[in-house]
């Protein structure tokens, strides 16, 4: 019967226990959990977990960032402003030239043919033929904002021959002087001068390529305007031009 009774009294034991071992382990975790939510606070308002409110931020800050001085700004060298409206940029046009270091350098000598293609009324019954001429380049140039003209002598002949209704010739020499501007490939020239005893203008196009470094060949189209001709007056007519120039 004891023995009964001491067998039931370590069954009850045990089963108690049993059933009170979890109830005491989940208290314990929640007093751990709580106690290290605690623990966590370190800051707060400026202030550690254990109350110390000694702590020096400017020592913390130094040490993280270095001295607290501040580095000196040294400004950019800023680059001076070229004025370039009054740099001139010529433009490219003559060769080198044959003769660099001779006073003729920057010149050129060009041999010319033409014959009219248009011309006014006064002219319809007149006939013409090829004429022949040859310009000089001078060296010298002069600028105009930013374009180089350049000076040119010609001398050329001009031939018109009138059988209807009464014969008659305008023929001779033209000497003309002329302002050129002269591009890598185009040209263009504005000029005065005499054709024989008449005084006349010009202007000339042209465009022009080169067959070596100091040679071209220049095809263009002349307009001249003659003021008074001998019984037609005024009158005009255009021209087309073959040139073949060495640059001096």
């Amino acid at each position: 019967m004891l023995k009964r009774l001491n067998m039931l009294t370590l069954l009850s034991l045990g089963f108690y226990l049993i059933v009170s071992t979890p109830i005491m382990a989940q208290d314990n975790s929640d007093q751990n959990e709580a106690g290290t939510q605690d623990t966590s606070l370190v800051f707060g308002d400026g202030q550690n977990g254990s109350g110390n409110t000694d702590y020096d931020y400017e020592a913390l800050v130094k040490e993280l960032y270095g001295s607290d001085e501040k580095a000196e700004v040294v400004p950019e060298d800023i680059p001076e402003e070229v004025d370039q409206g009054r740099k001139r940029k010529a433009v490219r046009g003559p060769a080198p030239g044959i003769f660099k270091n001779s006073r003729l350098n920057g010149s050129y000598l060009s041999f010319n043919m033409s014959s009219p293609y248009s011309v006014s009324g006064q002219l319809e019954s007149w006939y013409s033929y090829i004429d022949a001429g040859m310009a000089v380049k001078l060296p010298y140039e002069v600028y105009v904002e930013s374009i180089p003209l350049y000076f040119l002598f010609e001398v050329s002949t001009f031939s018109f021959e009138n059988t209807y209704p009464q014969g008659g010739t305008f023929a001779g020499l033209a000497y003309i002087l002329q302002a050129s501007a002269i591009g890598d490939q185009s040209s263009a020239a504005f000029g005065f001068g005499f054709w024989d005893s008449e005084i006349g203008s010009m202007l000339e196009l042209g465009y022009r390529f080169r067959p070596t470094k100091n040679t071209f060949l220049r095809v263009g189209t002349r307009g001249v305007l003659i003021t008074d001709i001998e019984l037609i007056g005024s009158s005009w007519w255009a021209e087309l031009r073959l040139s073949m120039g060495f640059e001096l």
